[in-house]
């Protein structure tokens, strides 16, 4: 069956002439290869899509933690236009080559830098936790029940980086599967001094598993003097610290 499968998805390769199959998601029309071209639903996180049409403009700089096969990367890169870059970080290889191939389709390569770095607290060296499933959108730094190997990768951190390519950073989407606090400890420069947007994902039960809370990353964001928006509402400390499933956000600066 899967011999059956694979053949499908080369002859489909084969007659787009490499270009990939267009999906319509969110109200974009995005191109990916044949294999991954059923991966996305078509209402997949419109708060997401809502939050970078309201914040990104031309000109801008993103950087997109955690870019997975590169949808957002797609639209972000739209957005900003051929005056702005976004920067993708993805410490998967294999994710890592189909986040290249989407980009490339999409005609976005002069616009998007793919990156190999797992963005964290500081530089450095570690590993990164992979679950064995194909472009798997689990993982992480973070050790998990669902990790099966381990990958060796290089860290960097949002100040770091920003420093070394002397970027002004105006919008982050941040999606790390438990690592969110770390991200903030090292973007704590950029998002004090350059005050840019942000889109975070939350994993309430990675984050526990990484010896953390909701009620630390709570604390640096109200240090970092960010507005907690949630469903287009400021959200209360109560209720940010008492959640369980993954939730978004959005972080503005007061």
């Amino acid at each position: 069956m899967q011999l059956v499968k694979d053949l499908a998805y080369k002859t489909l390769d084969v007659l787009t002439l490499g270009s990939g199959i267009n999906r319509n998601i969110g109200g974009e029309d995005i191109r990916f290869p044949a294999r991954w071209s059923r991966y996305y639903e078509n209402g997949y996180e419109p708060e997401t899509f809502r939050f970078f049409r309201e914040n990104v403009k031309k000109g801008d700089t993103v950087l997109d933690i955690g870019g997975h096969i590169g949808l957002f990367a797609v639209v972000t890169a739209r957005l900003v236009g051929d005056k702005g870059k976004v920067f993708s970080f993805e410490p998967t290889p294999f994710t890592r080559r189909v986040l290249e191939q989407v980009v490339a389709i999409n005609d976005c390569s002069d616009i998007v830098e793919v990156r190999a770095e797992a963005v964290s607290s500081r530089r450095g060296e570690t590993v990164f936790f992979d679950t064995g499933d194909s472009i798997s959108n689990a993982n992480s730094l973070v050790r998990t029940e669902r990790s099966k190997s381990e990958i060796p990768v290089k860290l960097i951190s949002v100040d770091e980086f920003a420093k070394e390519r002397n970027l002004k950073v105006d919008c982050l989407k941040i999606d790390v599967e438990g690592a969110e606090l770390d991200v903030l400890v090292g973007a704590r420069n950029t998002l004090l001094a350059q005050r840019p947007v942000a889109r975070l994902g939350l994993h309430p039960p990675f984050i526990l598993q990484n010896g953390q809370t909701l009620d630390d990353i709570w604390r640096i964001l109200s240090e970092y003097k960010l507005n907690i928006i949630f469903d287009g509402k400021p959200v209360e400390k109560e209720w940010f610290c008492s959640q369980a499933e993954l939730f978004d956000v959005n972080l503005l600066p007061s």
